[in-house]
């Protein structure tokens, strides 16, 4: 069969969904399938991220997939992703071009209900209802729907519509650069990856001023970039804090040496987008012998599966009891950077990545891979 991928961001760009689908078209195209790209220019991390230039720049893109769309060769199945919001309303119409075709949707973030959780749109109005009627219209209009998490799930499915569950899978972990991660000799707990709105730091951060009030030697450091990252340097300035490091993204080939420098990894959503997406660095951060500070909501399913496996769950605006749990970590004397734990971790994650890719690609085949359906 020839499948039809649609996404903002697709392989090379770096964007944890165009990896995911590189994965899956991978596994795809080991099956004999034919797998055709449609995306949009413009990187994952060098994207303009102020509203007038970010809106002008999705508007844009749904445009350009559009026509790319419409441009592609026939095919039997289509199969979009979330970004840009509205995309699912977009790729729906392709469906006039590739007759036949059905349609899968693989949910990674949910507009409008993440915009008006963010402020962004507000609830109950004009526009809120507009887009959530096209959405819910688009939904209905999938032969498959899947979903990350039991939560989306059940946010899905208040538009009438069943999902399928599947958590996303970490990312490939290419060899190691020989160069070694400066680690400063402290207790170090590590945020690594994307700073969104849909992100919770100002917790961590006075957490960590009152760890530095009580002079323990404990590290913050941020490792990334994103739309929230300067108003979170700010905020750092503005409460003195000086045992508080700012990197930029870690190199694929250093990411795993940098997240095993690590004492402690962190994890954070705001509570009021929980449902509406997944935090894609917890699927890594699961493999990995470090405790998870999770800051997010404290009542859902992720935060249950952290507490079950002995991890660190703190609330929003919950700083003085972030900081005895970090307290509590720091004197427990876990320590990092076992020499031997690259290659363990490396060979746990290409086992859980084999899984969870051949379970998502048995189950669309199982549905969608009729051996007698030739290339459109």
């Amino acid at each position: 069969m020839r499948f039809l991928f649609v996404n903002q961001f697709i392989p090379p760009d770096e964007a944890p969904t165009s990896l995911l689908l590189g994965d899956l078209a991978g596994a795809l195209e080991a099956e004999g399938h034919e797998v055709v790209w449609v995306g949009s220019q413009g990187g994952y991390r060098t994207r303009n991220v102020r509203w007038g230039g970010r809106m002008l720049r999705e508007v844009a893109a749904l445009s350009s997939i559009l026509l790319a769309g419409w441009k592609a060769p026939r095919c039997g199945v289509i199969l979009c992703l979330s970004s840009p919001p509205l995309l699912l309303v977009v790729v729906r119409l392709m469906k006039f071009r590739h007759c036949g075709a059905k349609l899968i949707h693989w949910a990674m973030d949910l507009y409008p209900e993440v915009a008006v959780a963010l402020g962004e749109v507000r609830e109950g109005s004009l526009l809120h209802r507009f887009t959530a009627a096209l959405m819910g219209g688009a939904y209905r209009d999938c032969d498959l729907v899947v979903a990350l998490d039991a939560e989306m799930a059940e946010r899905i499915g208040r538009h009438g519509v069943g999902c399928l569950i599947h958590p996303p899978w970490p990312p490939a972990i290419p060899t190691q650069s020989a160069n070694e991660v400066p680690r400063p000799e402290a207790f170090v707990w590590l945020y690594s990856g994307n700073l969104g709105r849909a992100h919770e730091w100002r917790t961590v951060l006075e957490a960590q001023r009152l760890l530095e009030d009580r002079r323990l030697p404990i590290t913050l450091v941020f490792q990334g970039s994103g739309p929230e990252r300067s108003k979170a340097e700010a905020h750092a300035s503005k409460l003195g804090l000086q045992s508080c490091l700012w990197r930029s993204y870690a190199p694929n080939n250093q990411l795993l040496d940098s997240l095993l420098a690590a004492d402690a990894l962190i994890v954070t959503q705001r509570p009021e987008t929980q449902g509406c997406l997944w935090p894609s660095k917890l699927a890594l951060g699961l493999l990995l012998d470090r405790p998870i500070v999770w800051v997010g909501c404290g009542s859902g399913g992720i935060a249950k599966m952290l507490e079950e496996r002995g991890h660190v769950v703190g609330r929003p605006g919950g700083a003085e009891d972030l900081a005895k749990s970090m307290e509590t970590l720091f004197q427990s004397g876990v320590a990092a950077g076992k020499a031997d734990e690259v290659a363990k971790v490396q060979a746990r994650v290409a086992e859980a990545r084999a899984m969870a890719i051949g379970k998502l690609t048995h189950d669309l085949l199982n549905r969608f891979g009729d051996p007698g359906k030739m290339l459109l």
